[in-house]
């Protein structure tokens, strides 16, 4: 079948032998998506277009395949939108070939969410559910520390002081630097292990941001990469969602309210968290989003989001002090 052909014509043929969605045109690669552990193309057929990935022919991979599978099936039939896998004609949704394997998935017309108040509730609802229809779903392990949202990054936040002090005078960065470590020092006693035997477990998505949420305008149209979901801590999903969407770069204090009040009131329409959550949560989301700037500008270089090491230096200590200030009044249920 395939010996006189290569490349993406390759792909197109066993889309015609494999599918029924009539004539094929050849499938163009996806240049802006991240090819880290598959290949991407979209290809335009009689149906529709889909979103095209192969794999290695794994049995890991594989099976790791067939659950995104039916979680993705579970999620649709329970009113979350998702990409929906196009079945071949033996009913499959995986066509195995001698080393590699192929799938289709429905192709969304959207980006990633913008920032606003609804595109918040739409995000917040959509987290809650996920979490309140998947709680009795099976799950495998991830492919991820069970507990990475909780594991205090301090040998990264001192890579990031070092830059910050080579960018600017030391002293300058000294009192914000003691006011992240400070909230680290906090966060650790906040998340210790003996804390985390009282957060909820259960199935949750594993990378919840803005990036794998496809909107049209203000409507969200397709929760995407179910690849790190599986056995987790809904706090994860939580302080992910809300590092990410609610904390993003400012360190201003009325606007980190308003947002995380949104994403909370209205994640809780499905599911409450409960008291030792909503104590140790702000801990969480601080880590993540410490971790998050420090490797990544260890990783990149000059900047992160627009803002160099001193000055994220400033808005973290910033945000740890809003931080440190919700999660005092958590404890006493102040509002």
């Amino acid at each position: 079948m395939t010996s006189k052909l290569s490349g993406l014509e390759v792909v197109a043929e066993v889309i015609r032998r494999y599918y029924d969605v009539g004539a094929v045109q050849l499938p163009q690669p996806l240049e802006a998506a991240h090819q880290r552990r598959h290949r991407k193309m979209v290809v335009q057929t009689d149906a529709g277009r889909f979103l095209v990935k192969t794999y290695k022919r794994d049995p890991v991979v594989l099976d790791a395949l067939r659950f995104q599978h039916r979680l993705s099936d579970h999620l649709n039939a329970n009113g979350l939108p998702v990409a929906v896998i196009k079945r071949a004609r033996d009913g499959k949704g995986i066509v195995e070939l001698d080393t590699w394997a192929m799938e289709l998935q429905q192709f969304i017309e959207g980006g990633s969410m913008p920032l606003t108040a609804h595109t918040l509730v739409a995000s917040a609802r959509a987290l809650g559910e996920f979490h309140r229809v998947c709680r009795d779903v099976p799950c495998p392990p991830r492919d991820a520390q069970m507990w990475r949202f909780s594991d205090v990054p301090r040998a990264a936040f001192q890579e990031l002081f070092k830059k910050a002090c080579a960018e600017t005078d030391e002293q300058r960065i000294v009192p914000h630097c003691n006011a992240i470590a400070l909230f680290l020092h906090n966060a650790a006693d906040a998340l210790s292990t003996e804390k985390r035997s009282t957060f909820e477990t259960g199935l949750i998505h594993g990378d919840w941001h803005g990036g794998n949420l496809m909107f049209r305008g203000e409507q969200l149209v397709a929760i995407v990469d179910l690849e790190f979901a599986g056995d987790g801590c809904f706090l994860e999903d939580i302080a992910y969602g809300m590092s990410n969407l609610c904390l993003r770069t400012t360190p201003e204090h009325n606007v980190l309210t308003a947002r995380s009040n949104i994403m909370l009131d209205h994640y809780q329409f499905s599911r409450s968290l409960s008291y030792a959550e909503m104590v140790a949560l702000y801990f969480a989301v601080g880590v993540k989003q410490i971790a998050t700037v420090s490797y990544q500008l260890v990783q990149q270089g000059a900047n992160v989001a627009g803002l160099t090491a001193a000055q994220w230096m400033e808005v973290l200590a910033s945000q740890c002090e809003w931080l440190n200030d919700r999660a005092h009044k958590a404890r006493w249920g102040e509002t």
